[in-house]
């Protein structure tokens, strides 16, 4: 019998996909190759608004921190820049699955009154938030402390290893692995599950389909899903008082085969 790689897509579990144009601006990482023929694999991190193609560079004075787990103690470091991508560099001495993430400083933006409604729908905010930010006063001025977090697997020769995917980073927002199931994951807001809520799913098409995370915050992907795709969440949280809203941005590419 066959083994295959963890982030093979596995039937959708009653859930609702809905194909969506809409474009985002989204933060990823792009491997060169998402199964390496040897342990050095060169990752793209960029913003874009054109999955899988790089459009932005991420400055490098914008990186907080760069994390790398799998057999072996990967490293993952800063390699250089073009003009569309920062250059990352995988170095993994062992065969199996490797992940490798990146984690951004947080950002204070202020968003005016004709953009307000625009990010409201791109990152499909929940209704707490957009009530709260309804009953701003106008014109309104929407301020965000926005953090960004961005996850891939790459393979090293074999996909061996797979209960390293299941494993959290610790950051606010993020995507893991089920188990060793294949095409199962889990939406992860302070690492707890996070049921009924919203996530994106973009094919190497780029076409974004709208589900939700199921009761115990996991996504099982279409079954007819190939090639490289992407799950994106957001969560925006209240400010305290005198402080600004915090909008958490979180991605993970993968292969689907």
């Amino acid at each position: 019998m066959n083994k295959r790689p963890f982030f093979i897509i596995a039937a959708s579990m009653g859930l609702t996909a809905l194909a969506s144009a809409a474009s985002a601006h989204d933060f990823f990482l792009m491997p060169a190759q998402f199964i390496s023929a040897t342990g050095q694999s060169r990752i793209a991190a960029t913003v874009s608004s054109d999955f899988p193609k790089t459009n932005a560079v991420v400055p490098a004075d914008r990186v907080d921190q760069l994390y790398a787990s799998g057999a072996g103690s990967p490293k993952l470091t800063v390699e250089g820049a073009t003009p569309d991508t920062l250059n990352l560099r995988l170095s993994a001495p062992r065969n199996g699955l490797v992940v490798a993430a990146m984690r951004t400083k947080p950002r204070d933006v202020d968003y005016a009154e004709d953009r307000i409604g625009i990010i409201l729908e791109e990152y499909n905010i929940g209704p707490e938030a957009a009530a709260a930010v309804e009953k701003l006063a106008r014109p309104r001025t929407l301020q965000v402390s926005s953090r960004r977090f961005a996850k891939t697997f790459v393979c090293v020769v074999k996909c061996s290893n797979r209960a390293v995917a299941s494993r959290p980073i610790g950051v606010t927002l993020e995507f893991v692995g089920v188990g060793a199931s294949a095409g199962h994951f889990r939406l992860l807001k302070g690492g707890r599950p996070l049921p009924d809520h919203p996530v994106d799913l973009v094919t190497q098409d780029g076409k974004r389909s709208h589900i939700r995370t199921d009761l115990r915050g996991e996504v099982h992907l279409p079954r007819a899903t190939r090639g490289t795709v992407m799950l994106f969440a957001a969560v925006m949280s209240l400010p305290t008082v005198g402080q600004r809203f915090t909008l958490d941005l979180s991605s993970l590419t993968l292969a689907a085969q």
